[in-house]
């Protein structure tokens, strides 16, 4: 979506975001309690931390890049706290801080990170260190799916997955084959950047379309994606 159009939309998406005209009682709760929510959580003093460290270790092409802001970094919390998943799958690092903020919500949860350069980011080893052996890298989408199953089988739960980015040579169609088999069932998919990455853009509208029973919560910028067999398909275009 376009600048001008997300300028045009921008008062019916303020108005939706604020709970008004959502019938569903699902969909009224997430917006005014976990995406709009604006009390504090026990996280948020670390959460701002990791934002400042990452910042200051971030050279210009990066903070270009607008790798999360804080604001996203504390709805990603949130969002995960909702899900409370025992174990993630995450496509793309980044500066690491995304994973910190899913990993914060449990201190018994992992993640499966896909990326063939985790650390390329400057900041993204420093803030990735702390979390020892509860993320665990795979270079390969193929590989990373394989390994998610089986910590997701054990740690039982349900699926839980955060695509950043796409990193170079992601097998999209892979990704995509697994995103509609859980999206099919009862899981949270949320994706970032869509407005910086057609490919993804490409990926969630696939989904979004595919998906037969859920919500989705968007601003064409950031998609979250509820499947849930005991919920009607819709979906809301938020000021997020």
């Amino acid at each position: 979506m376009g600048t001008f159009r997300r300028y045009r939309t921008a008062l019916s998406r303020h108005h939706r975001s604020r709970g008004f005209g959502i019938h569903s009682p699902h969909a009224f709760k997430f917006v005014r309690w976990v995406l709009r929510e604006r009390l504090p959580y026990y996280s948020y003093p670390a959460i701002e931390s990791i934002h400042k460290a990452v910042a200051s270790m971030s050279g210009s092409r990066w903070r270009r890049k607008a790798d999360i802001s804080l604001s996203n970094a504390k709805m990603l919390f949130r969002v995960t706290n909702y899900a409370n998943p025992s174990a993630m799958l995450q496509v793309g690092a980044g500066s690491g801080l995304a994973s910190s903020c899913m990993l914060a919500v449990n201190s018994r949860s992992t993640i499966t990170l896909c990326d063939p350069q985790p650390t390329a980011h400057p900041a993204a080893q420093r803030v990735l260190e702390p979390w020892g052996n509860r993320i665990t890298c795979r270079d390969n989408i193929a590989a990373a799916i394989m390994h998610y199953r089986k910590n997701q089988e054990n740690a039982g739960g349900n699926p839980f997955v955060l695509i950043d980015h796409l990193p170079s040579g992601t097998d999209s169609n892979a990704l995509l084959a697994y995103l509609n088999e859980i999206l099919a069932g009862t899981a949270v998919v949320v994706m970032r950047n869509l407005n910086n990455d057609s490919a993804l853009n490409d990926l969630w509208l696939q989904c979004k379309h595919a998906m037969p029973m859920g919500q989705t919560f968007n601003n064409e910028k950031i998609a979250i994606l509820i499947a849930s067999p005991k919920l009607q398909r819709e979906d809301f275009f938020l000021w997020l």
